[in-house]
């Protein structure tokens, strides 16, 4: 049994007599019980065990709430919790960690986000960096991706902070004894709001693949349409250098030509199925089709 303690403290001029309605504070507390839960469930598999307890100290300024994470990992599912530091991570910390409750975490990634859209996600070894669509780089672990990804544990997350949508409350501040690790302001609220949309980002990756041509576009934008050896897929060309010599003839093409290619492949989830989005990064190889039979000799 793994066991960690943080404190939950809520703050505003409502709050200046250290007291608050038992309807707020109870769904909050419950809430935070279960995104624990649910992170744990994610992190570690279904078969992980996650209580919360509050702890009987309430000390004084604003609203605080002393609280204890215990773990009783029965399993890890997760690849990467594997190896001499897996043991270190698969405890309570870890979804502590992951939530950001003393600092970084998801709390911290949606901040810094500010309800900006993720345009794709790049794999840095460990690390995952995730493009806002002004194109800034928000480099977080993976395990906490995985959290964030996940609609239950962004739900429970909501509802923790559901009493910054009452009068009189500013702020909701998570940390260790006397210390603000990390903290949420009203202002910020709406950053935390699930969105109503289904549609979810599942993965992104890069990878090297070969395509034969199907149809060529030489619009700006318009996407190419290519065969995978499976089916025929769009993708669109992001290689600058490639685009220029198409557009200076210098790349010319025939039937049967292949492309060799490092492409990033964007998988959503919506509500009439999963979707893929392709693009190729960079044109590695142009093979040219066969003009001539070769015969072994």
């Amino acid at each position: 049994m793994s066991t960690e303690h943080f404190r939950v403290t809520y703050d505003g001029p409502a709050l200046e007599s250290h007291e608050m309605d038992v309807r707020d504070l109870a769904p909050a507390l419950l809430a935070l019980a279960d995104a624990c839960e649910a992170s744990g469930q994610v992190l570690f598999g279904a078969k992980s065990k996650v209580v919360v307890n509050v702890k009987a100290s309430f000390k004084t300024g604003s609203f605080g709430v002393d609280m204890t994470l215990a773990t009783n990992i029965l399993k890890s599912l997760v690849g990467w919790f594997s190896g001499p530091d897996g043991q270190a991570l698969a405890n309570a910390a870890t979804i502590i960690g992951g939530l950001g409750l003393l600092g970084g975490g998801v709390i911290w990634a949606i901040k810094r986000l500010r309800g900006r859209k993720i345009k794709r996600i790049d794999v840095r070894g460990t690390k995952r960096i995730l493009l806002t669509e002004d194109d800034e780089e928000i480099e977080i672990e993976e395990y906490v991706l995985l959290l964030m990804q996940n609609r239950s544990v962004r739900e429970h997350l909501d509802r923790v902070l559901s009493p910054l949508d009452r009068d009189g409350i500013t702020k909701v501040a998570f940390g260790s004894d006397q210390t603000v690790e990390s903290e949420i302001l009203k202002s910020e609220r709406p950053y935390f709001v699930v969105p109503a949309s289904n549609e979810e980002l599942l993965f992104s990756e890069e990878r090297v693949q070969a395509f034969s041509i199907v149809s060529l576009a030489f619009r700006d934008g318009n996407k190419w349409r290519m065969y995978d050896g499976q089916a025929v897929i769009h993708v669109s060309i992001e290689d600058a250098e490639f685009l220029a010599r198409v557009n200076q003839d210098i790349e010319q093409f025939t039937k049967s030509d292949v492309l060799i290619c490092r492409i990033r492949v964007t998988q959503w989830q919506t509500d009439h199925g999963g979707k893929a989005e392709y693009a190729i990064l960079r044109v590695l190889d142009h093979k040219r089709g066969a003009q001539q039979l070769k015969l072994d000799y």
